[in-house]
């Protein structure tokens, strides 16, 4: 399990990258944010508020029961798309409150830092 959760990230973006739309570096705040993968709805992503331009964040994910993680049994397509329907959650407590998790849904908390360039190597 830890060496699944290890890639799962990198896994993410990399596929995201290569959908059909294409994902920006930082998800709005101000956006219901679904994965959708191959076609169905697998999951919610609430991104709390944080001032213009800052490198550090957190992410609160919520991946729906039949979520597959990427890997060599499963290479499909993962989409981050904005609901144009829904409004956006309002708050970290609303959206814990809200979001739907079934049994066998798995909450995943995301902490990045950005920055303008890659690490010197050691």
């Amino acid at each position: 399990m830890k060496k699944t959760m290890k890639y799962l990230l990198p896994a993410l973006m990399i596929l995201a990258g290569l959908s059909l739309h294409v994902a920006k570096g930082q998800i709005d705040p101000g956006d219901r944010i679904y994965l959708i993968e191959n076609g169905a709805r697998m999951g919610e992503v609430y991104v709390p508020d944080r001032a213009p331009g800052e490198t550090k964040y957190v992410e609160d994910w919520v991946l729906y029961p039949k979520y597959r993680y990427p890997g060599p049994s499963f290479l499909g397509i993962l989409n981050v798309a904005v609901s144009t329907s829904e409004r956006p959650y309002s708050s970290p407590a609303d959206f814990f409150q809200n979001v739907p998790f079934a049994a066998g849904s798995k909450y995943v908390r995301v902490t990045a830092e950005e920055f303008t360039s890659l690490p010197v190597a050691r």
